[in-house]
């Protein structure tokens, strides 16, 4: 196929595909149909044609497919940093060919998984809920011993599922294979551009260097809240303890989307600006109570998806998925379909905690929230940021360890082990599975959040603590995000100046605030 027949056709591949995600996880739809779709465009991803478009990053770029990526020296970045545009190019088509080979062959069975989580019920207290919603009804649940059923009906759910799981992560390993590939590692970070073994090794440290702060932070918050030691502590009962509902008065349920409205017209981004995203807040049985945001064609038309349930995730939820939204529906049309559609998803991911971590800005709470709580709730807020962060260290160091060719059967036990010990409370063994995204993803989001703190100091330099306030602001994202995510974030960082790749910034802000 001639490429720029191929990008035409991919284009319209994920146009809709990404309708039948947003459908689905809307709660307009029960079912999850993507094998219709990719038996519609099977051409696109016939081994050949990916075979083909792998040579051609091949010729473009220089060392063999397949290879290991050379590791950094000292001084370098990773892997992917440096390129030529077409190397870069030609790297991000290569990803969405071998992504979409790989979910094209396992599409069957990933139907089968999410049809199931959308139509499974777990019963509680003489109801029927919906599995989905029932993390809902969790977060709310006071009481320990209720919150423990719940959890034990939920992970009925997921055991259930867990066989179809196993099938179609033992068919990504195997078929990576024939694409030239020795391991699912090997693959993801060739592809990806990502150097994951220099990643882990930061997230390590970080984790070294954050462990008695987290710790402290985390008995006292497991006393006050939840009345229990930490060692007694479950992974289910964090949703309770992060629910947050001694800060429900400060985030008004009803003012989820005006708050977020007037942020974005202080930065110059006005919703009168964009009718290409739109925002749905409508409340549905089978809608997904994680926010997300489905881009159905960039930037033409991008769905904010969220279903308010109270409380401040409200706030950091639509916040997060608006960076997503805002991002692109700020793409220039006129790029190239790799930079529109494809690339580093740090980037996109990067400017969401952006905006996200607006609802941990003393000033930006000031102006947008009510209550006498605010720098208790900044404390709880940050906690929660640090669990995320030093949660997604650990699956990092769990995934390199489940794709590094180990058995299957030893995974359980190596998932609940890694999250018990950096997270200091019980890591259930069932989701060992279900708390995997595909290609090593969680490199993603920790990028991200590196980046996303160089970004923020170097927007406070340039505009003050009130950064988030001004049109001007407003331009320079502009600017930055018309360009997709044409450059990964370690050259973005290096083109604004702002400094190495690295966690110093979060650790940081760690110490200053919750060191005490």
């Amino acid at each position: 196929m001639e490429l720029d027949e191929y990008r035409r056709r991919a284009e319209s591949f994920l146009r809709e595909l990404n309708e039948e995600f947003y459908r689905n996880g809307a709660g307009l739809k029960v079912s999850l149909d993507t094998s219709p779709i990719y038996e519609r465009n099977s051409d696109l991803f016939d081994k050949a044609e990916v075979l083909s478009i792998l040579e051609r990053l091949r010729s473009v770029r220089g060392p063999q497919i397949g290879a290991p990526p050379e590791a950094p020296a000292a001084g370098r970045g990773p892997a992917g940093e440096g390129e030529s545009d077409a190397a870069r190019l030609a790297r991000y088509l290569a990803g969405f060919a071998c992504d979409g080979y790989l979910e094209m062959a396992t599409r069957e069975v990933t139907d089968a998984i999410v049809s199931a989580e959308t139509q499974a019920v777990v019963e509680f207290e003489g109801r029927k809920i919906p599995f989905r919603m029932s993390q809902v009804i969790l977060a709310n649940e006071p009481n320990e011993r209720a919150r423990a059923v719940l959890e034990a009906a939920r992970q009925e759910v997921t055991i259930g599922i867990n066989p179809q799981r196993e099938e179609r992560m033992e068919m990504l390993h195997s078929l990576v294979g024939d694409l030239g590939y020795a391991d699912y590692k090997s693959f993801c970070a060739d592809i990806g551009g990502v150097d994951l073994d220099g990643l882990a090794g930061m997230m390590e440290d970080f984790l070294d260097e954050t462990e008695s702060v987290y710790t402290r932070a985390m008995e006292r918050a497991a006393s006050t809240i939840l009345g229990m030691r930490l060692k007694d502590v479950s992974r289910h009962d964090l949703a309770f303890l992060f629910r947050g509902a001694r800060f429900d008065d400060m985030f008004r349920q009803d003012r989820v989307v005006a708050t977020l409205e007037s942020t974005v017209a202080a930065m110059g981004l006005s919703r009168e600006d964009y009718p290409n995203i739109h925002i749905d807040a409508e409340v549905r049985e089978n809608k997904s109570p994680r926010a997300f945001c489905a881009p159905l064609d960039v930037p033409g038309k991008v769905m904010l998806v969220i279903m308010p349930h109270g409380g401040h995730d409200d706030y950091h939820s639509i916040l997060h998925e608006a960076g997503h939204a805002w991002h692109y529906g700020s793409v220039r049309p006129d790029l190239p379909f790799e930079h529109r559609w494809l690339g580093d998803n740090s980037v996109t991911e990067a400017y969401a905690f952006l905006f996200e971590y607006l609802a941990t800005s003393e000033r930006w709470l000031a102006e947008h929230t009510t209550g006498p709580f605010l720098d208790e709730y900044r404390t709880f807020a940050l906690l929660h940021k640090l669990y995320m962060l030093r949660r997604y260290a650990a699956k990092l160091l769990y995934e390199l360890r489940l794709h590094g060719g180990g058995s299957l059967s030893e995974m359980p036990r190596e998932y609940a082990s890694l999250l018990t010990e950096a997270l200091k409370v019980r890591y259930p063994e069932s989701d060992y599975l279900a708390d995997v995204d595909d290609g090593f993803y969680v490199a993603r989001y920790l990028r991200a959040w590196i980046f996303e703190a160089h970004l923020r100091h170097f927007l406070m330099k340039r505009f003050g603590e009130r950064w988030y306030a001004y049109a001007e602001t407003g331009a320079a994202l502009r600017e930055l995000f018309s360009e997709g995510q044409r450059l990964p974030v370690e050259e973005l960082a290096a083109r604004l100046g702002i400094g190495a790749a690295d966690p110093s910034p979060l650790v940081q802000e760690i110490l200053d605030n919750l060191g005490a």
